[in-house]
């Protein structure tokens, strides 16, 4: 049972990593993706030159910094996981703790500016279908990070933990997929054609 976790956990890391960001370099040359805002398209207002018109817009791009933080750090807690249970050495386990810790610190934060960004911008569509999805998941995820945290230092490294650390990492993932599908459209995550 055991190795065969660390075998999912292997797998489902890798493919994740291959995977995750495949299409941010091919946007720009992509003409057969619809793009959010073209050049012949005129942007609104509160989007040109890229500099928000309010506060609010302003603290919100802040998402955009955090976010990373604790999508890297839960990812990371998975590889150290596995190469604590592979290795047994006492480095892995104490790397696995502290970024569980800083990632359910980081989400926090994350998930407040995500909730202010939400708040000054609209989609409509599929998009926002996403954007409502992306907001319940991301506050879910730094919630269920924080309740990882505590089931570790409380059981330890049980069965449950795994659990809940597998749980987390398919919450961040599905969180992230949707995050960049606001980003940069829908069928970022589909190889080329």
């Amino acid at each position: 049972m055991k190795r065969q976790l660390i075998l999912l956990l292997l797998f489902l890391v890798s493919f994740v990593s291959v995977f995750a960001h495949g299409k941010h370099q091919d946007m720009e040359n992509d003409n057969k993706q619809e793009k959010i805002f073209s050049p012949s398209t005129p942007q609104p207002a509160d989007m040109q030159m890229g500099r928000p018109l309010n506060w609010m817009q302003w603290i919100g791009n802040f998402h955009f910094m955090f976010l990373h933080f604790p999508i890297a750090l839960i990812m990371m807690t998975g590889v150290s996981e596995l190469l604590w249970a592979w290795s047994q050495k006492p480095i892995f386990d104490y790397a696995s703790r502290f970024m569980l810790i800083a990632a359910a610190i980081f989400g926090i934060p994350t998930a407040l500016l995500g909730l202010i960004l939400s708040s000054t911008t609209s989609y409509s569509g599929l998009l926002g279908s996403f954007i409502w999805w992306h907001k319940w998941l991301g506050i879910s995820t730094a919630l269920f990070a924080i309740i990882v945290a505590f089931i570790r230092q409380r059981k330890g490294v049980s069965k449950l933990y795994y659990l809940s650390l597998i749980v987390l990492f398919f919450l961040v993932n599905i969180t992230g997929y949707l995050g960049g599908g606001m980003a940069f459209g829908p069928d970022h995550i589909l190889p080329p054609t």
